[in-house]
Formats: structure tokens, C-alpha cells, sequence
């Protein structure tokens, strides 16, 4: 995630102004004079929406509302329409008003579209796909999106339990997912639209509260493929001394530091002692070190000019590589698919529509990074990070998109595991968490995947999306690590990962965040 010399900015992903004017130009072009829409003939029709209120009173909310719902307490446009099969976008930000509804126009012969967006449940924020009982959209139509939304859940939460066989399910999953089948039966049989989405939103909040617990109490006994890690991130100076001995005790006997090396130090000097302190103390307290020498803050150059060149970025990596043979595994890219790694960036931090030059673009970074480190130190994993989002920024940086136009088989072919960033206060997962990973793992079948950094609502993060408690950020931040710690760890070719960031800033002094990562651990 970001980082400055002056602490951790605000990760803001905001459409880039290419994306705000193709999307004022599709709103301009696509909706009629008097609220009709004007069908060009090149789509396969337009599927309406009707938004019901998110607390599930069955209050039909107005399109400006329902926009508002979807940008939580501050956030863009969220909305995407994907392959519902491999959640690549295939446009982004597709709704529109017309008279009374949010629509967005099929992409037509016959090719199948599903609609993701950020929605709330009681459970907080989630990206949610509505997908048609899976086979997506391919004709006009009108639909209750909660009741539709619900439904669809259901659905993938019903395959999720076939798939785990073995998971012991506990009285609170059961009587959540009762409660859902409960509400959806309700909604079905409703008479109106307003029952419809009075129920559906309360299905919803109920499938999700069940899938949340199946994918929390599975996870850490789920068969794997590969020995499991349990990461903490280590940034920003932090002592050794305090944070290496408690990191050993929470994580082991699967423990991993992820050590952040600033790229504020001197590139002509020696690699700072404070690093070669931290590396060692990492591994006298039995953990594992996966060294990460560029963070994405830095990738494109705004900061520091040198990192923005694909020469500088793999001399960097040189560096460290040859600075620590002793190093476990090596992050050779940080969530690259992240805007602002391939583009200038305001003094916000936020991207612009100047991109860096062709040869300097991360994909090149990544082939000569990982190609260096597999040459170098062929013991060690080369791990690359994706960063997760879906709809809130252009879909060329999309994390199911940027990889397939970026990462060819013979730099995949050096890569031996894909983690995902998440700070879902700036992009949920939520719901779906469980289509996400098992996305991940069918779009890189050769490597073991997991969880990258992890953290949430913290002075310099965005807070667009709550998760789990509005009202107590504090009392969220450890269900937060609970759930995604252990939901990391039940894919076959999982690793688990979830490197929470501030752990040297949050969890000495936060008992309860601590037991969460403590508990999650794998068994076995």
C-alpha cells in the first residue's frame, strides 16, 4: 500500500479523468430527452434496476439514492459489468439513469454480462455480483436487485458447501442460513416489488453473515496443497525488538514477517543496519521473511525518479536480493495493477491519464524483477501482489483484467505465488470473497495464492466502506482480521498469507486483534 517518507497517504482509487469523461460520454449518448432510453442497436437491450433500501424496509430509493448507497460514506462509482464466469470487466461503470431506474445497456451477441457493485448488508460493505443465476445477463429485463442480488448469493453459497464436504457446520452458521432461506422464501412469494426487496435485502444480510462464518471456520482446517504462512507486515522503522518476539509467539508455527525496505534510504550507501537488525531478528524468533523492496507507492517514480525507470526498479531489486541471501521469499511487485504504479500521480496521490513510458510500464518490471530473483536466489519464492478492486477505477486496472493483458506465460513461469491486497475500506470483498479467491486460483492454476497486506479504517485510509460495525472501527478492525486470516487459508492452493500492515502499530496493544490472528492460525 501507499507509503511515504512521512508516514502511510490515503489511498484514494478515483476514476482517472480518461474514465470520468468516458463515463459522462456514455451517460450523454445513451439516455433520452425526456427519460427514455434510446436504443443505438448495438447492445443486446438494457436491464433496469429497482433499488430497495439497504436495512430491508422495502423503501424503493430514488437512482441518486441508490448511487449514494453504492459510494458508502465518500467513494466513486463502483459499479462494473464483468464476464460472470472470470470477472474480467467488460465496461466499466455502465449505469445510468433513465427516468426512474439505473439501467446498463447488454453488450449484446448474445455475450453474457454481470452487473458488480459495492452494497451493504448488515455485515458491512461487500462487492456484490448480480449474475443472473450464473449465466449472467443476455437480454433486456427488469429486476429487484436485492431480491435479485440474494438470490444469487444463495446460490454460490449452496456450491461453496457442496465443494466443502468436510466443514462442520456450527449452530451460528446454521441458524444464519436458515434465516436466509427463511427471508428468501419470503421474498419470492411476495406480492409486490416491495416485498420482493424488503426480504431479498434481509436474505442477503443473512447469506452473508452464514457465507462470512463457513469460509472463517473452514479455512483454517481446510486440506492444502502447500505448508500454510501467517504473515505480519513489518514498515516504517519499527523496532525488532518488540515486534519480532510477539510476531513469533501470534503466528508460529507457520510465521512470516513481511519486511518493508524504504526506499527513502540511500541507494549509494550500504542497505541500512536497521534492516540487516530487522532480518535477523525476525528469524531468531522462528519466522520466515518475505522481503519486499518496493512498495507501489514508489513504483511509478512520483517520488523518487529513479523507481519509475525499468533500470532504477531492477536495481532496486538487485539490491536487497544480493544484500540478503538468507531471505525466504521476495515480493517483486507490489499491487501492480494499482493506477498509480504505471501512471503520474497528483501530489494527492491520486492517478492522472499520463501513463509512464511504454518501457518503463510494470509488466516489463516485473519479467526482469522476477526473472533476477529466480537466476539469483533459485530457494527462494518470488511472490507478486495484485491489488484488489473491482469497479472503482477503469477497468484496464481491474484485477482479474490487468493480469491477463500483463503477465505472459513465461514471466507467470517465474512466479511462484499471487497474493491479493486488500483494503476493502477502499474496495470490499465482503460476499465476494470466496468467488474472488477461487477466481485467483483458476487464473494462476501453477501458482499458490493468499492474502497480501491487510488493514483497516486507520487515520490515513480512505473509510469509504465500513465492514462489520459502523459505529466501532476498533471492535471491526479485529472481526476483520478474524475472517480474512482465516478465510485466506481454504483453497487448495492457498498459502493464507494476510500480512496486516500496522501490526507493529496496532496489535502490542490490542488484545483482541491479537487473539484474532492467534485463532485463525492453520491446524495441523
Amino acid at each position: 500500500m501507499s507509503a511515504t517518507s512521512h508516514g502511510r497517504r490515503p489511498r484514494v482509487n478515483r476514476k482517472t479523468l480518461a474514465a470520468l469523461l468516458a463515463a459522462v460520454l456514455t451517460a450523454g449518448c445513451t439516455s433520452g430527452g425526456s427519460g427514455s432510453h434510446t436504443d443505438t442497436g448495438r447492445t443486446g437491450g438494457t436491464v433496469a434496476l429497482k433499488f430497495y433500501d439497504p436495512q430491508g424496509r422495502g423503501t424503493l430509493l430514488t437512482p441518486g439514492r441508490a448511487r449514494a448507497v453504492t459510494h458508502g460514506s465518500g467513494g466513486s462509482d463502483s459499479d462494473a459489468l464483468v464476464d460472470p464466469r472470470t470477472l474480467r470487466v467488460l465496461d466499466d461503470f455502465p449505469l445510468y439513469e433513465d427516468g426512474r431506474r439505473l439501467r446498463f445497456d447488454l453488450p449484446g451477441r448474445g455475450k453474457p454480462a454481470a452487473l458488480a457493485l459495492n452494497w451493504p448488508t448488515d455485515q458491512g460493505f461487500s462487492t456484490v455480483v448480480l449474475d443472473h443465476g450464473g449465466k449472467g445477463f443476455t437480454r433486456g429485463t427488469t429486476v429487484v436487485f436485492n431480491h435479485a442480488a440474494a438470490k444469487d448469493a444463495k446460490r454460490r453459497l449452496d456450491e461453496a458447501l457442496a465443494l466443502r464436504p468436510a466443514y462442520r457446520r456450527s449452530a451460528r452458521f446454521t441458524a444464519a442460513y436458515r434465516q436466509a432461506a427463511r427471508e428468501l422464501a419470503r421474498a419470492d412469494a411476495a406480492g409486490s416489488d416491495a416485498g420482493r426487496g424488503q426480504h431479498g435485502q434481509r436474505a442477503l444480510s443473512a447469506v452473508d453473515a452464514a457465507y462470512g462464518l463457513l469460509l472463517e471456520e473452514y479455512g483454517p482446517r481446510a486440506r492444502r496443497a502447500h505448508a500454510p504462512w501467517t504473515g505480519v507486515t513489518v514498515a516504517d522503522g519499527a523496532d525488532p525488538r518488540r515486534w519480532a518476539p510477539l510476531a513469533g509467539r501470534l503466528t508460529r508455527p507457520h510465521g512470516w514477517a513481511r519486511i518493508v525496505f524504504d526506499a527513502d534510504d540511500d541507494p549509494r550507501g550500504p542497505v541500512p543496519r536497521r534492516y540487516r537488525e530487522a532480518v535477523a531478528a525476525a528469524h531468531a524468533a522462528g519466522l520466515k521473511v518475505l522481503g519486499q523492496p518496493v512498495d507501489s507507492a514508489y513504483a511509478g517514480g512520483s517520488e523518487h525518479r529513479a523507481l519509475g525507470t525499468r533500470a532504477g526498479y531492477l536495481a532496486r531489486i538487485k539490491r536487497y536480493v544480493d544484500a540478503f541471501p538468507e531471505i525466504e521469499a521476495w515480493e517483486i511487485g507490489n499491487e501492480v495493477n494499482g493506477c498509480w504504479t504505471d501512471s503520474r500521480t497528483t501530489a494527492d496521490g491520486d492517478c492522472t491519464d499520463r501513463l509512464l513510458p511504454p518501457r518503463d510500464r510494470m509488466r516489463h518490471k516485473i519479467a526482469d524483477a522476477a526473472a533476477y530473483v529466480r537466476k539469483k536466489r533459485p530457494g527462494a519464492d518470488v511472490v507478486l501482489t495484485l491489488y484488489w478492486q473491482l469497479g472503482t477505477d477503469a477497468a484496464r486496472w481491474s484485477a482479474f483484467t490487468w493480469p491477463r493483458a500483463n503477465l505472459p506465460r513465461a514471466v507467470r513461469e517465474d512466479i511462484d505465488v499471487v497474493l491479493l491486497s486488500s483494503w476493502i475500506e477502499d474496495a470490499p470483498l465482503g460476499l465476494a470473497f470466496d468467488q474472488v479467491m477461487t477466481r485467483l486460483a483458476a487464473d494462476f492454476p501453477d501458482q499458490r495464492v493468499g492474502l497480501g497486506e491487510l488493514g483497516y479504517w486507520n487515520a490515513d485510509t480512505s473509510r469509504f466502506y465500513w465492514a462489520f460495525d459502523e459505529d466501532d472501527p476498533a471492535a471491526a478492525r479485529r472481526r476483520v482480521a478474524r475472517r480474512y486470516y482465516a478465510a485466506a487459508l481454504g483453497y487448495p492452493s492457498s498459502v493464507g498469507g494476510t500480512f496486516w500492515w500496522y501490526f507493529a502499530q496496532e496489535m502490542p496493544g490490542d488484545a483482541g486483534l491479537r487473539a484474532a490472528v492467534r485463532d485463525a492460525r492453520p491446524e495441523g
